[in-house]
């Protein structure tokens, strides 16, 4: 092997490793990893049962609880074993592509386009077994051409039964490596002299599978349950499409959108595979023949027993249609690709052809890459919950979690280090089937408070269990809540059989960073949580702070943006604290999608006057200010406390007025600015109104929109001053709307009664309360 051609593979390594690590742990678990992580602490023999009566075979369980006993539960890593074992596929398809082509290019090759696979990386960074299955099915694959060239040795033979039973132990899917390798051994055999001779040592081979499997299947059938998630079946023609969308692009939404691409790549690769047909003669065109038939195999019987166990049935699991299901055998398609190129790279007069397509598939799925990193970050879900019942707890208090399906979810971030040994035990409510009852509720509830003089209450997406509410009505009535925080629709309360004083006990957890530091005015801060780092538009970021005061106090939280931007004040008080322990306070700011991307650093003001400069967060994915000097139509009118700077208008031709016709969508982006902060909430209303009654409406107005900015995002009362934006709306015009000329208006109105917001400026109609943008002519 020449130096550049290791070189060569060397980078791609390190690419395809690199990729896969990026922002591997920038993601909360979701509830199927969740499950992988309940597993992984349960016992062993635990474990091995669980699976058995699961959906899944147990192999990738039983590496993941090893692992999880060396590496810890960050989701870094416990998502680093699905990365080593996607990583470790790139080099098995090298191997599998180079022996099937005899091409180090074309191995080179299949190994890039993997490395570039959007669809791989995206199941290469989730704590699944699909990955696994994959390096399994690769080898299998492998192993299954050395035994079609003949290689009847120890080595070979005892790796493809590994190999191939590790892959059926990870997926019971992976049972489709049988028809695909009985498929290419039939082929391989079929000039052979001793076929016969041949076709049996390789059934006999087989069975050396089943010494793995069928312990298994005799501990997992009995268990196996029955029961189906599909409410409409796929038919086979999406599932194909699916499956030419994934390995091409690797987008699992709106796959139609991508046909057309998808197709491209397809067709290209059918013709480069006709090319190679067309350059092999004789033994070496046999030898093209069922190398094809391995990999085309690999290709379409993967979504055909997808489809295919998606199918309304009586008996065992009936999965809905995911596209991780197709990931085992997809490295396959990325073998076939590179060999489908390199038959157009060959012939010297379509070169400059084949040079073209790989670069243009090269580029297309690099174009998709930033689409699959950009949603990545950790999310402040159960973390700031978890930790304050953390430092609160004392001994004897119990937990009742109200959580529906987030039960595996929420104990990743509860049970997770540094959890504290006696951390309240947790009790489900409801116990039984839910919705939980009111008989229910007071018979669960009644039970633990005769144990525990302290209960915390997780609610946790309570719609799904408890939708009216009868475990917090049950402990309001029966003790008194001294604690409460809202999470969104999560909330946490703590009821106390007595009143009390909800302190954090200095023995207790310590804070996530724990500080001394004297505030000069009789006050200490202890430290802080602060459990996430990035947030994005309309989060909310949760700065805790343990505290200690002699007398009352309040403090003022500030955020100092890299430019000097201030965020804030929000305040903390704090109530004179009894020795050996601290009060917790919580600082609370909602990133508004306006807020400039950057750094940004909590800053604590004493009333003495002093500044603690504390942690920093990272602001990303908000949107820019708009530029003034770019707004296509520029005007300046007063809108109450808001300044209207312009408007863009889509949909509409060109001219004076500007002219639409019936059926048709007008696209009004409005650009706005406020030059101080607003006190209330306004609703942006935006109207088309003519001459002609609309008998809809009952009066002249033929299309509107009325909403608050950005569809609700940016409440006008959060508006950040001197920073101005663009804010869309959309007006239908309907197919009977009658010629002639009609007025585009905007305003505002508050939003609780409905009154319209004084104007003023260009275009302002007091008395109307509104401000016209432009005469619209309906065309007939």
């Amino acid at each position: 092997m020449k130096r550049s051609h290791r070189l060569l593979l060397g980078v791609i390594l390190l690419v395809a490793f690199a990729l896969r690590l990026t922002r591997l742990g920038d993601q909360n678990i979701w509830w199927d990893e969740g499950l992988s992580v309940v597993a992984s602490r349960m016992s062993f023999t635990g474990a091995t049962l669980w699976t058995a009566s699961d959906v899944h075979p147990p192999l990738y369980f039983w590496l993941l609880w090893t692992w999880a006993r060396v590496s810890g539960e960050t989701e870094f890593a416990l998502r680093f074993i699905t990365a080593l074992e996607a990583f470790l596929t790139l080099p098995v398809v090298y191997a599998l592509a180079r022996r099937l082509s005899r091409s180090p290019a074309v191995g080179a090759g299949a190994m890039a386009l993997l490395a570039l696979s959007r669809f791989h990386i995206w199941w290469s960074q989730e704590m699944r077994m699909y990955a696994l299955a994959g390096l399994g099915a690769m080898l299998s694959l492998y192993f299954t051409v050395r035994l079609a060239e003949g290689e009847l040795t120890r080595r070979t033979i005892g790796g493809w039964i590994l190999t191939t039973a590790g892959a059926m132990l990870t997926v019971y899917s992976s049972i489709v490596l049988v028809p695909i390798e009985n498929l290419t051994l039939l082929l391989a055999g079929w000039r052979r002299q001793d076929r016969w001779r041949f076709w049996g040592r390789w059934i006999a081979i087989q069975a050396g599978v089943l010494p793995f499997l069928v312990p298994w299947m005799a501990l997992a059938l009995p268990r196996m349950r029955s029961w189906s998630v599909v409410k409409e079946p796929a038919s086979l023609s999406f599932v194909m499409e699916l499956n030419a969308v994934l390995v091409t692009l690797g987008i699992s939404t709106d796959v139609g959108r991508y046909r057309t691409p998808a197709l491209l790549v397809v067709g290209a690769l059918l013709v480069g595979v006709i090319l190679l047909l067309r350059q092999e003669q004789g033994p070496a065109r046999a030898r093209l023949t069922w190398g094809l038939a391995l990999l085309g195999g690999s290709v379409l019987f993967m979504p055909l027993i997808i489809w295919a166990l998606s199918q309304p049935r009586a008996l065992f699991y009936n999965p809905r249609v995911e596209a991780r299901y197709l990931l085992p055998l997809a490295p396959a398609f990325y073998v076939l690709l590179a060999w489908a190129l390199a038959g157009w790279l060959r012939p010297r007069r379509l070169r400059r052809v084949g040079v073209l397509l790989s670069m243009g598939i090269a580029g297309m799925m690099l174009w998709t890459l930033p689409q699959h990193f950009a949603p990545r970050y950790l999310r402040d879900t159960d973390l700031t919950l978890s930790r304050i019942i953390w430092t609160h707890a004392r001994p004897g208090d119990a937990l009742a979690l109200v959580s529906g399906d987030r039960y595996p979810l929420f104990t990743l971030s509860y049970d997770r280090a540094p959890a504290p040994e006696n951390r309240p035990p947790i009790t489900r409510v409801p116990q039984s089937s839910p919705p939980l009852t009111e008989a229910a509720a007071a018979a669960e509830l009644g039970a633990l408070a005769a144990d525990h003089p302290r209960i915390w209450l997780v609610q946790l997406e309570r719609g799904l269990e408890d939708p009216e509410g009868y475990a917090e009505a049950w402990l309001m009535a029966h003790s008194r809540r001294v604690l409460h925080y809202d999470f969104g629709y999560n909330a946490l309360s703590l009821f106390s059989a007595a009143e009390e004083d909800p302190l954090t006990p200095l023995w207790n957890t310590p804070p996530q960073y724990p500080l001394e530091h004297d505030l000069g005015t009789d006050a200490r801060l202890l430290g802080y949580d602060l459990p996430t780092t990035e947030f994005r538009p309309l989060d909310e970021v949760r700065l805790g702070l343990y505290l200690q005061a002699e007398q009352p106090i309040t403090l003022a939280v500030t955020l100092r943006g890299a430019d000097g931007l201030i965020v804030g004040p929000t305040n903390v008080s704090v109530a004179p604290t009894p020795a050996g322990a601290a009060r917790y306070g919580q600082a609370r700011f909602t990133i508004q999608p306006l807020l400039p991307a950057q750094r940004y650093t909590f800053e604590l003001r004493v009333p003495a006057g002093e500044t603690l400069e504390l942690g920093a967060i990272k602001v990303t994915h908000t949107q820019s200010a708009a530029d003034p000097a770019r707004i296509p139509q520029p005007l300046e009118a007063a809108v109450g406390e808001a300044t209207l700077l312009g408007y863009e208008l889509r949909g509409v031709r060109r001219g004076e007025p500007p002219t639409a016709r019936p059926g048709t969508t007008l696209e009004l982006t409005l650009y706005w600015e406020a030059t101080a902060p607003i006190t209330q909430s306004y609703t942006v209303f935006t109207h088309l109104l003519g001459a002609a009654y609309n008998p809809v409406t009952q009066g002249p107005l033929w299309a509107q929109d009325d909403q608050i900015p950005l569809e609700g995002a940016y409440p006008t009362c959060t508006w950040l001053p001197n920073l101005p934006f663009a804010d869309t709306y959309t007006l239908d015009i309907p197919p009977e709307t009658p010629p002639g000329d009609y007025q585009l208006l905007t305003g505002m109105y508050h939003t609780e009664n409905g009154v319209r917001v004084p104007v003023s400026g260009a275009g302002a109609d007091p008395a109307m309360g509104n401000v016209l943008l432009t005469v619209i002519r309906i065309a007939p």
